[in-house]
């Protein structure tokens, strides 16, 4: 009977020298992908920051490891070569930089003495989960499938945790509950998959430094980081995520500088910072520095509800100038501030929903901004100091008289000092007047307009204030010319009564008409009509001053009745 020939092991290479009964272990796994686990069972004993109590047949040289993964030993028939690691400490580099690797990595529940050298490698997927590491250089790499950093600790080194910049990741990067101790640089990575960092803790107490560094990023799917506690600068400026973008629950200290920079951020689906439920509570959004989100786009929305934003002194919790969101903007639900939420020049095609919002104390700043569908709202919600010029909007969710929004363009700050109310602007009035005209309420709209000219006369000095008072007095600046039929009335009255106690004379002696003095009044008093009584009587002296005070203000009256009839007519 024919025997099928044994094929001779591969040769260790010789500058390797002589390998370890562990790592011979190992070099027999590897052909066929076996997992070779050196754990004890007991997570206190197994745990990679006590490796150094960990005895000697727990070791691999990270240099076995490269050589195996590089090509120096093949996969047996009919199997998937593999390195499957768990639980040992690796000594040394593990340098695969520039390298073509055609095998799994899977080193769980490991600690690592020196970096790990990935530089312009090209790997399948990597799983470190569970490792201790000091750094982790993946420069320009490409992983043909997904990265694995869940629950693994990066001590980090002179000022270098994760140099990943421009890699390429056909899967995901799983990297939920990590902690890095220094920068994570994801500067133009590719990421076709998810990101997940969800209670992650990155921190980089340098100053000015980064925890996450992620500007260009390209996600395909969403980045997940609920529960994210970063210390120092979270970057994504330029970054695309095709998904959400979730940070619910998350700690962002920014250490003075900015909690997140993501000026021209895009968003393809929705991006929320809401609170995240947690055992007995929630736990809410928190940034200490501003949230940057200047030029940024949101296309199913931008969710800041719950939130609490402590900014830096001197610059402003919230700034998204230029920023577009195609769904609603909520900074509802307890959002919290003392500070500016500066939105100059926004455009949201949703809503902007401050329901319920808590921040009496923050500056609102809408300059130029745009609420296409409206807002929701409750007079409550907003701020004492708002910054309303050029903000224009849609309807509300909640009809309020006018003489209520009204008080909320008062909030107005002024142009000198933006942390005093009191500035005016017409816009804002005429924005309020538009509202109330598109539902057909042109009553309200005039009580708009009317309150702009009050604001307006309370900026002139006091004696230019007294036409406006007189104005305003008699016919409410053109906006009440009803009540110059009242004033009418009176007059007529008044005049009636005093041109009875006054004796006029005939203007002719051979006139013998009966003198009437509320047809007499009527005459001075109602324009262009005439009763034919100041044609045949005078009045001289302190009468005749009265006469022509009353014409006066007759000529006055009749332009505002006839003022009402036109705005009567037209509902302009």
């Amino acid at each position: 009977m024919r025997r099928t020939p044994v094929l001779p092991r591969p040769a260790v290479p010789s500058r390797l020298g002589r390998l370890s009964a562990t790592e011979r272990r190992v070099w027999r796994a590897f052909p066929h992908g076996e997992l070779v686990d050196l754990r004890t069972g007991d997570a206190a004993v197994d745990d990679p920051a006590k490796a150094h109590d960990w005895p000697a047949d727990r070791v691999v040289r990270g240099e076995v490891i490269a050589a195996l993964l590089l090509g120096a030993c093949p996969a047996a028939p009919g199997a998937v070569a593999a390195v499957r690691l768990a639980g040992a400490r690796i000594t040394g580099e593990l340098c695969m930089d520039h390298g073509q690797v055609d095998s799994l990595l899977l080193l769980r529940g490991c600690r690592f003495e020196g970096p790990v050298d990935l530089d312009d490698a090209v790997t399948e997927s990597i799983d470190l989960s569970g490792s201790q590491l000091t750094t982790i250089s993946a420069y320009g790499a490409h992983v043909r499938g997904t990265v694995n950093l869940g629950h693994t600790v990066v001590t980090g080194d002179d000022d270098r945790a994760v140099h990943a910049d421009g890699i390429r990741i056909d899967g995901s990067l799983l990297a939920n509950d990590v902690t890095v101790h220094g920068p994570l640089s994801l500067i133009n990575a590719q990421i076709s998959g998810q990101v997940a960092l969800k209670g992650a803790k990155l921190g980089n107490c340098e100053s000015g430094g980064t925890s996450l560094n992620a500007g260009g990023m390209r996600v395909g799917r969403s980045l997940l980081a609920q529960r994210l506690e970063a210390s120092g600068e979270l970057r994504l400026p330029g970054a695309h995520i095709g998904s959400a973008l979730v940070l619910d629950g998350a700690t962002l200290d920014g250490l003075g500088r900015l909690a997140l920079h993501g000026d021209s951020l895009t968003v393809a689906s929705e991006a929320s910072f809401r609170p995240y439920p947690v055992k007995g509570g929630e736990r809410c959004f928190t940034a200490h520095g501003t949230v940057r989100l200047s030029g940024a786009r949101f296309d199913g929305g931008l969710d800041f509800g719950g939130a609490r934003l402590t900014p830096t002194k001197g610059q402003p919790a919230l700034r998204g100038g230029g920023m577009v969101v195609e769904g609603s903007l909520r900074l509802n639900d307890a959002f919290h501030t003392d500070g500016e939420i500066r939105l100059t020049g926004v455009r949201i095609s949703g809503h902007l929903d401050l329901c319920d919002m808590d921040s009496p104390d923050a500056l609102l700043t809408l300059y130029a901004a745009t609420a296409v569908a409206g807002i929701r709202d409750g007079l409550d919600a907003w701020p004492k100091r708002l910054n309303l010029d050029g903000f224009t909007y849609g309807p509300f969710s909640d009809y309020v008289a006018a003489v209520h929004r009204v008080r909320l363009i008062g909030r107005q700050v002024r142009r000198a000092d933006r942390s005093q109310v009191g500035g005016f602007r017409a816009q804002p009035y005429e924005q309020l007047a538009s509202y109330y005209r598109s539902l057909g309420n042109d009553g309200e709209a005039r009580t708009v307009l009317l309150a702009r000219q009050r604001a307006q006369r309370a900026k002139l000095p006091w004696w230019q204030r007294i036409p406006g008072h007189l104005l305003d007095l008699l016919v409410g600046y053109g906006y009440r010319p009803l009540r110059a039929i009242g004033w009418a009335i009176a007059l007529l009255a008044a005049s009636s009564a005093y041109f009875s106690t006054v004796r006029p004379e005939h203007v002719s002696t051979e006139d013998r008409s009966v003198f009437n003095p509320v047809l007499y009044a009527a005459d001075h008093l109602i324009p262009v009509i005439r009763f034919g009584q100041s044609e045949v009587w005078q009045y001289h002296g302190v009468a005749a001053v009265v006469t022509v005070v009353l014409t006066v203000l007759g000529w006055t009256l009749g332009i505002a009745i006839a003022a009402a009839a036109t705005r009567t007519f037209t509902r302009n």
